[in-house]
């Protein structure tokens, strides 16, 4: 038998297109998707202290019962690297079963239609777009409510503010790193894109011996990225690695957690590091840089 589920997806860590669209498509998975909403941009809902969300809802035809397609969508959550640390918190993705059929459910770990469907704006809006039984609904809010609700264009969504403080960490760091060494150009490239930092002119000294040594460690001198391999939560091993540390050999920097599975994440060799790029606790994504490490003698 096939059942109508209405499901509310929600993400405001990372990449919250990429997440987004990556829920619509394990939602396939799960059954047929034969209606999605649009993107809106959203305020935060119960704990305002935290980024703007990205929200849309999908009708989905699935053969599951609703406590096996609840179950389903808890799997996935998992899987996209969500850990629940606190109620209303920030998360990579936020899967909701809000109506399943016209049934109505009240058991342990299972409500239907949602606790909360009636007072929020950011799963009423995207419902009334899609199902016209929910206009009234989403009528019935007040304006201020629907306020925090605006239909999201890509351009838009990806400005992520949670993620500029790390922009300028990495950017600051490089340029400690300019200043405290006599390299006179440095350039990183990874998926995120391009940095290029070029010192300022140096006062002209009178050659010594030791210049054509010094010029020949300043030209072997690299920046290397070290990415994420995987989708998970990241971490700083203990103690904590440092901007400016030595690093002797292949030593560990930290690791990334995936389906309770712990993948250390390594130097790949001496050098020393520049930069921390993501912060300990946070999504990361495949590809994404995680630690720049500066080498040559």
């Amino acid at each position: 038998m096939t059942h109508s589920a209405f499901i509310g997806i929600g993400s405001n860590l990372g990449d919250r297109f990429a997440n987004v669209e990556r829920a619509f498509a394990s939602l396939r998975e799960l059954g047929r998707v034969v209606r999605r909403s649009s993107l809106y941009r959203t305020a935060p809902w119960g704990n305002t202290d935290q980024p703007w969300f990205l929200n849309a809802v999908a009708l989905v035809q699935t053969e599951m019962t609703p406590r096996l397609l609840l179950e389903r969508l808890l799997a996935i959550e998992r899987e996209s690297g969500r850990i629940r640390r606190e109620r209303w918190g920030p998360r990579a993705i936020d899967l909701d079963l809000l109506i399943f059929d016209e049934l109505e459910i009240d058991e342990a770990g299972l409500r239907v239609p949602h606790a909360h469907l009636r007072e929020r704006a950011f799963v009423l809006v995207p419902l009334a777009e899609i199902d016209d039984r929910f206009t009234a609904l989403r009528d019935a809010l007040r304006p201020s409510e629907l306020a925090g609700v605006a239909r999201a264009e890509r351009e838009s969504v990806d400005v992520m503010p949670l993620e500029q403080p790390f922009v300028s960490e990495r950017v600051r760091a490089l340029a400690r790193f300019l200043a405290e060494s006599d390299a006179v150009a440095v350039r990183v490239e990874d998926a995120a894109g391009e940095i290029e930092l070029v010192a300022a002119p140096k006062p002209i000294r009178t050659p010594d011996r030791g210049m054509e040594a010094r010029s020949a460690e300043v030209a072997s001198q690299r920046i290397d990225t070290i990415k994420a391999d995987l989708v998970g939560i990241f971490r700083l091993t203990r103690p904590v690695p440092a901007e400016g540390d030595a690093l002797d050999g292949d030593r560990e920097l930290g690791y990334i957690e995936a389906l309770g599975i712990r993948t250390p994440i390594h130097s790949l060799g001496p050098g020393r590091l520049v930069s921390v790029a993501t912060a300990d606790g946070m999504p990361v994504e495949y590809g994404q840089a995680l630690f720049l490490v500066a080498r040559g003698k």
